[in-house]
């Protein structure tokens, strides 16, 4: 989904030609940041277990305060409790790299600049800093959005494998987010060559 900003231009006159004066819009993604936010999070979700395992030489520990720290870093390994907090740790990482990737990506003073330079305007802010707090606005409320859909989307496996009790679930969250992207690019670009 995506939240459409309209976008007018003004009119000039050049010689006896008028130019401008049209109407269009800026399409801002309600997950604008895509999968990369779950695979940073499971990234550094993974990282210190990984460490504990080069370190113990392949060998898990099976009990004592080693046993539950990789618990609360691996989904499925350790007490039934360390889930949950792997869970939050790994929803809260999704949301903060769902801001952070999107404040790298998506520049707000950039847009608000390039519009005031080309004679655009969103109708009922001024051009410059008032368009981009605007823009920035906008761009925060449909982060927070698309960073909570994203951590559900990522958790829910997690969720339903205690639901469930069937383990070792091979369909998870972000592979279904990343056959969504590739299908509804490929229907994009379907329709841009009919």
């Amino acid at each position: 989904a995506e939240r459409k900003i309209p976008v007018q231009y003004a009119k000039r006159v050049v010689g006896r030609k008028m130019y401008g004066g049209q109407s269009t819009n800026i399409p801002i993604k309600v997950v604008m940041a895509g999968v990369m936010p779950i695979i940073f999070a499971s990234s550094i979700m993974a990282f210190p277990a990984t460490i504990v395992r080069l370190a113990m030489a392949g060998e898990l520990p099976t009990a004592g305060l080693g046993y539950t720290i990789l618990g609360c870093l691996s989904a499925g390994y350790g007490p039934w409790w360390t889930d949950i907090i792997y869970s939050v740790i790994y929803f809260l990482l999704i949301i903060f790299f769902t801001y952070f990737y999107t404040s790298i990506q998506f520049n707000p003073i950039e847009i608000a600049n390039n519009m005031k330079k080309s004679g655009g305007y969103i109708p009922g802010y001024r051009p410059g800093k008032p368009t981009s707090d605007f823009i920035a606005l906008v761009s925060n409320r449909l982060n927070l959005a698309g960073a909570v859909f994203l951590a559900i989307i990522a958790i829910l496996p997690i969720l339903f494998t205690h639901a469930s009790g069937i383990n070792g679930l091979q369909i998870g969250g972000t592979s279904l987010l990343i056959m969504e992207g590739v299908a509804l690019e490929s229907v994009r670009q379907i329709e841009s060559q009919m």
